[in-house]
């Protein structure tokens, strides 16, 4: 799992141990993994909360926004301007694939205004302290959004 583990802290990549349970009944298996984790997801909920927050609150630019989020240090030509993990998150937002209790977005919105509904609306589910800036609500409240 990648991202910060902590609100603000540095990237990092974590390794994970998940639980496999096999049905006898239909021989389905079911992983169980901790909810911190997004289904089909490399970062965690909270580190990806926290990019959408850095992106639509802060205005960073998705180049500062992987320095933040991302363990990697070794990057192509087009990554050191750019990441295209933050679009495809807003887009995932947008069509709903992705953190489901953000209300949908008008067509007209940005990205930057889909990640900033995002980040409220998932930083809104973060416990007190509320003196809390949004980017660390929404680092928070994505373990109980997940």
């Amino acid at each position: 799992m990648l991202g910060p583990a902590e609100a603000l802290g540095d990237p990092v990549m974590l390794e994970v141990f998940c639980r496999r349970y096999l049905c006898v009944t239909c021989k389905a298996v079911v992983l169980v993994v901790p909810g911190a984790m997004l289904p089909g997801r490399r970062y965690s909920g909270s580190a990806i909360a926290q990019a959408l927050a850095l992106f639509g609150l802060e205005l960073f630019s998705p180049a500062q926004i992987r320095r933040r989020t991302s363990p990697d240090k070794i990057v192509g030509a087009t990554a050191s301007t750019g990441w295209v993990s933050i679009d495809r998150w807003c887009d995932a937002v947008r069509s709903g694939r992705l953190f489901t209790e953000v209300r949908a977005c008008p067509a007209t919105f940005t990205r930057r205004q889909v990640a900033e509904r995002a980040a409220t609306a998932i930083g809104s589910r973060a416990p007190p302290p509320v003196d809390a800036s949004l980017t660390v609500r929404a680092f928070v409240g994505a373990a109980r959004a997940a």
